[in-house]
């Protein structure tokens, strides 16, 4: 967790990647890092939310959230940054 942590203030503070919305639709490295990092984080090895680490996350500040979803649950996630939306899943 701690390194998505630091990818994610990583992203906040480089003056190389531009606020938008979605920052996946035109990825950094930093910002496809720390997607990769959060599905490995967030998603257990069942592929269902890993709640121990999104609340942890939202602890440190960051609003974790599910963007599609359907009946089975979230298909991808959204962590909210300053700089805009890292998706991950």
């Amino acid at each position: 967790m701690e390194k998505l942590i630091e990818l994610l203030h990583a992203i906040e503070n480089s003056v190389e990647i531009v606020s938008k919305h979605y920052l996946t639709d035109d990825p950094h490295p930093l910002v496809e890092e720390a997607s990769g990092k959060a599905s490995e984080e967030l998603i257990t090895n069942e592929g269902r939310c890993n709640w121990t680490n999104i609340n942890a996350l939202k602890k440190s500040g960051y609003d974790v959230f599910a963007g599609e979803q359907d009946s089975f649950g979230w298909l991808t996630g959204c962590i909210s940054t300053t700089k805009g939306v890292v998706v991950y899943g």
